[in-house]
């Protein structure tokens, strides 16, 4: 590989993993704002009920388009619950499925960063759609009410986005709601959409299991990689040329950082551009041993095959 193209996907990844990101162990969610994305680690194995109900809202797509709600400085922001229609400026709910048990855990307590369950006051197994993060350490959440259940963490810098949020201008647009919205260079009059804080959200991936899989179904190989000076990353690469050669392409959105090796990844030399996976499974069975992939073209994270065993 040139010494051109090594420098360039070197360059590339950095940008992608400024920030390092703690040890992940559980499914990762991709909040994008126009403040900016945050990453979520759901906490699959301390509340799986709780998490469940989240990912069943999510997969449906309904979270998309729905607005943060409810800002209360160095408290919560919240969302999951409402969206709205610009042409009859009218909020909406999104429909919500029958409540979950409360899974609260001393354990997991409401700290800043963490994501939990809203629900009614006054009955603990009532939460629906509706979560919010903790903006700061709130000890009062995990005794009141059979205590708040914590079912995820925002990741890295990503705090940096739900302050930028916390940090906008308040307003009560609805007067049923006590609490006011974070409005973006809203001064009254009528509202339009890009005055609210709209959420997308996608599932990432997941940390457990292999650190090497391939899904026929997709035709996406998953992989944690050791990218030496460039960290410990995973990232989703799509099969997209099987001749002449067999070629594969990182997506750049795909991409989280990992704090901890785990055995089996692979390895990437950005020297030599050169991807290494130890093991490659297909439906759970080991398919290849020692395949190597090498990067031709930096710019579209293109990798093609070299060999394998």
């Amino acid at each position: 590989m040139s010494a051109s193209v090594s420098a360039l996907f070197r360059l590339f990844l950095c940008l992608l993993l400024l920030a390092p990101l703690p040890v992940l162990a559980g499914t990762v969610v991709r909040v994008s704002t126009a403040l900016g994305d945050f990453d979520i680690e759901l906490l699959d194995d301390t509340a799986p009920v709780t998490v469940a109900n989240f990912l069943a809202y999510l997969n449906k797509g309904v979270y998309n388009g729905t607005v943060v709600h409810r800002l209360v400085p160095g408290f919560v922001i919240q969302g999951g619950w409402l969206n709205f229609n610009e042409a009859q400026q009218t909020f909406y709910p999104l429909t919500t499925t029958p409540p979950i048990l409360n899974e609260f855990k001393s354990a997991a307590p409401n700290r800043r960063g963490t994501l939990a369950m809203a629900k009614l006051a006054g009955d603990p197994n009532s939460a629906t759609s509706q979560w919010f993060i903790n903006l700061q350490d709130n000890p009062v959440l995990n005794t009141t009410n059979g205590g708040y259940a914590v079912f995820g963490r925002v990741l890295g810098n990503g705090m940096q986005v739900v302050d930028r949020i916390a940090g906008l201008s308040a307003v009560r647009l609805l007067q049923e709601l006590q609490d006011p919205f974070p409005v973006i260079d809203y001064a009254g009059g009528t509202l339009l959409n890009r005055h609210l804080v709209s959420l997308n959200m996608r599932v990432l991936g997941t940390t457990s299991g292999h650190p090497i899989v391939f899904d026929g179904a997709t035709a996406t190989l998953h992989a944690r990689i050791n990218a030496g000076e460039l960290g410990l990353i995973q990232g989703a690469f799509r099969l997209v040329r099987e001749t002449p050669a067999i070629e594969i392409q990182l997506d750049a959105a795909s991409v989280f950082n990992l704090e901890q090796a785990v055995a089996g990844m692979g390895s990437f030399d950005s020297t030599t551009g050169r991807l290494t996976l130890p093991e490659l499974r297909i439906n759970g069975a080991v398919a290849y041993r020692n395949v190597r992939f090498v990067l031709v073209d930096a710019q579209q994270l293109l990798f093609r095959l070299e060999s394998a065993q």
